[in-house]
């Protein structure tokens, strides 16, 4: 079987690799570990692309046409500090998506039906972040975070709305498509700048704005389709239990 390696993935296996690498070389300076649920409530929307097959005028109209949803992700996160730096990985769960507004039904120019699309994405993630810290005071400090994850396909559904002279007459969730292939795992950047408070001796809460960009689109390639790079500005709400 020929695999083939693009060059946007050779550069996320680096970028893993280094982090790994670094991750290793941090363990033995540890002197703060904790465990964290996470709730990351965020505005998700996408960029749009398209194979060589899909014409300009096509592009525009499919771009013009949708706009972002909200979303969230939900998780279990492990957490390690040094003195400045340290890094968080652990397991979320990522709701995310677009929605298509209303466009005709038909070809008819006298027709009055239209609808709209609603495209929700579900993705386990493992993500692995560097963070860079400094301490304000004794219990608050602050961090910056630059790192990657990996996200693997769970699901993802469309839900159609119909509308008749503009009056909402029904909806359905349509069918799996079979000519579509979605790319898993998809990888992503992620970014953010935070604030952390350590509330008592054992635990802390964290409040982080943060944006995440796939780096690759939810379909695998196709020349004759559009495809989608997700992306989401939300705020990561943690709270930590130590294990020192």
């Amino acid at each position: 079987m020929l695999v083939l390696v693009t060059p946007q993935i050779m550069c996320m296996y680096r970028i893993i690799v280094a982090l790994l690498f670094f991750s290793t070389a941090l363990s033995a300076q540890v002197y703060e570990k904790s465990l964290g649920l996470e709730l990351a409530p965020h505005q998700g929307n996408r960029r749009v692309t398209a194979g060589s097959g899909v014409t300009f005028t096509e592009l525009e109209r499919q771009d013009s046409l949708e706009m972002g949803r909200g979303g969230f992700s939900a998780g279990l996160v492990y957490d390690v500090r040094t003195d400045k730096i340290g890094f968080t990985t652990g397991i979320r769960y990522l709701e995310t998506g677009y929605v298509v507004g209303q466009q005709p039904t038909t070809l008819d120019p006298n027709s009055t039906l239209t609808f709209s699309e609603t495209v929700k994405a579900q993705y386990l993630s493992i993500p692995f972040e560097l963070n860079f810290h400094q301490n304000i005071t004794e219990k608050d400090r602050v961090l910056f975070t630059l790192g990657v994850a990996g996200h693997f396909h769970l699901n993802t559904n469309i839900t159609q709305t119909n509308y008749d002279e503009g009056v909402e007459t029904g909806s359905e969730v349509l069918p799996d498509d079979p000519t579509s292939s979605f790319r898993s795992p998809v990888f992503s950047i992620n970014t953010g700048i935070g604030f952390d408070r350590k509330v008592s001796d054992n635990w802390s809460v964290r409040i982080q704005p943060n944006f995440q960009f796939f780096l690759q689109g939810n379909l695998k390639e196709d020349p004759n389709r559009t495809n989608r790079n997700f992306y989401q500005l939300g705020v990561r709400v943690v709270v930590r239990r130590f294990i020192y």
